[in-house]
């Protein structure tokens, strides 16, 4: 495995075993437990956010695979139109 795939996994698991805590606290609030309403409050945006970083890591991604794909389809239809501009000017000269 190599680095890039290692940290994304290790972030992954800190992002669910944050999730899990603040999930645990905001029971233990509801429950009566030590918690104000203001962390949990800030718990829950900071989660938010590291899953915005999450999600646009992925788009960004995505952008980059689009971007691969779309290169890669103007070089076939290009490819294509030499080989029909050949297979015509073969077709003329065999006449």
């Amino acid at each position: 495995m190599d680095l890039k795939k290692t940290l994304s996994e290790l972030f992954r698991i800190v992002y669910i075993i944050i999730i899990i805590y603040v999930a645990y606290q905001v029971i233990r609030a509801i429950t009566g437990g030590t918690w104000d309403t203001e962390n949990i409050i800030i718990a829950g945006m900071g989660v938010i956010l590291a899953g915005m970083f999450l999600i646009v890591g992925f788009l960004i991604n995505q952008a980059k695979c689009l971007g691969k794909l779309e290169e890669r389809t103007k070089n076939m239809g290009e490819s294509l139109a030499k080989l029909g501009k050949d297979f015509k000017e073969h077709s003329e000269k065999r006449k």
